[in-house]
């Protein structure tokens, strides 16, 4: 019988902490075992970076400065247009003041408005770059924290599932050994069958009947001299007794020449 184990201890990750699972989880089944795990698997590091309350007032900042950048650009955008439509309704008076002979109150209120809005424009994108950079370093940190709090608890699931890939590959072998054996038991009786009603070759001197090891014979006669109606409880009792003992399961089907090994 092979017996699995795991250390429960110090495994604890915001509050998620594994529920009572014995060290010795020779009992369990995968589909057991796949249940903890499902229950324990914390969150994926993405989902909760984009959670996490300093990424969020980060992004919040960052985005706040954003709006205010796209804002001032906009502002500059509309009073350029009202200047090319001012230009176009006022070409001369354009062409005048470009040329320094008249100057215009409207086209010096916008030059001052429009360099106003260029300084503010041009902190804004510097501070806008700070900032974002900021954000992205706050959730580079913020990841790292995340999957150190997390390393133990899944260092503690990949442990639990290299378990589970065990018990499924012993199931699997089990179940194989079970159907094998339930063959094997089909075999025996037939033998034994053919041993009782003195078959060809099935005699004590019979060339088949002493093919067969001696221990194996033995077990054939043994059987063949029990009550009918007690026959069957003893196969039950050899299958039941297989299932307990693999040793035993295999020594019978090495004897019968139906050896899994």
């Amino acid at each position: 019988m092979v017996v699995y184990s795991i250390n429960v201890q110090g495994v604890h990750l915001a509050g998620k902490t594994p529920p009572s699972i014995p060290k010795s989880i020779d009992h369990m089944t995968s589909a057991e075992l796949r249940a903890v795990i499902v229950e324990l698997r914390p969150p994926a590091v993405s989902e909760l970076v984009e959670c996490d309350h300093e990424v969020l007032a980060a992004r919040h900042a960052r985005n706040a400065l954003l709006a205010r950048l796209r804002q001032v650009r906009l502002r500059r955008a509309r009073m350029e247009r009202q200047l090319c439509r001012w230009r176009s309704a006022h070409p001369l008076q354009a062409h005048l003041h470009e040329l320094g002979l008249m100057s215009f109150r409207f086209l010096e209120r916008w030059k001052v408005i429009k360099e106003t809005i260029e300084r503010v424009a041009q902190k804004l994108a510097e501070k806008a770059d700070q900032v974002q950079e900021h954000a992205r370093n706050v959730e580079r940190a913020v990841e790292v924290r995340i999957i150190m709090e997390q390393a133990p608890l899944r260092q503690y699931i990949s442990d639990l599932e290299r378990l589970e890939r065990q018990k499924i590959m012993q199931e699997l072998v089990e179940r194989w050994q079970t159907h094998e054996f339930d063959n094997a038991l089909t075999v025996f009786k037939m033998l034994a069958l053919k041993r009782e009603m003195k078959a060809f070759g099935y005699d004590d001197s019979g060339v088949h009947w002493q093919a067969l090891p001696e221990s194996f014979r033995k077990i054939i006669d043994n059987f063949n001299c029990l009550p009918r109606g007690a026959r069957s409880v003893a196969l039950e009792r050899m299958r039941s007794t297989a299932q307990l003992d693999g040793k035993d399961a295999r020594r019978l089907m090495r004897e019968m020449g139906l050896s899994w090994d």
